[in-house]
């Protein structure tokens, strides 16, 4: 496998776990405490991750760097992505449910 393959396969992982997460690339970020567009790239394969950045996403992640690396090598495991998240803001209803539960998360 060429280092092209298994990049473009890092980012598909990093990709599709975000997105069975449910979070979106400025919540993700924030999280792994990453710039949005180094994760922007990353997920798109024209990023190398360093092992300092595998070790912020795998924490973010809560699972180890080797796991993570492990799925880009594994050549059998399907790359499928889940379906996308829904583009613009939630309705008014789920968005006053989320302003409750940060109140009281507080």
């Amino acid at each position: 496998m060429e280092l092209s393959d298994i990049q473009a396969r890092f980012g598909k992982v990093v990709l599709r776990r975000r997105l069975a997460a449910k979070l979106g690339q400025d919540e993700f970020a924030e999280k792994a405490k990453i710039h949005r567009t180094t994760l922007s790239a990353l997920e798109r394969g024209k990023h190398l991750p360093n092992l300092a950045l595998i070790h912020k996403l795998a924490t973010a992640f809560g699972v180890t760097m080797s796991v993570l690396v492990a799925e880009a090598e594994d050549e059998e495991t399907p790359i499928d992505e889940p379906p996308a998240l829904p583009k613009g803001r939630p309705p008014k209803d789920q968005q006053t449910d989320q302003k409750s539960k940060n109140k009281k998360a507080r």
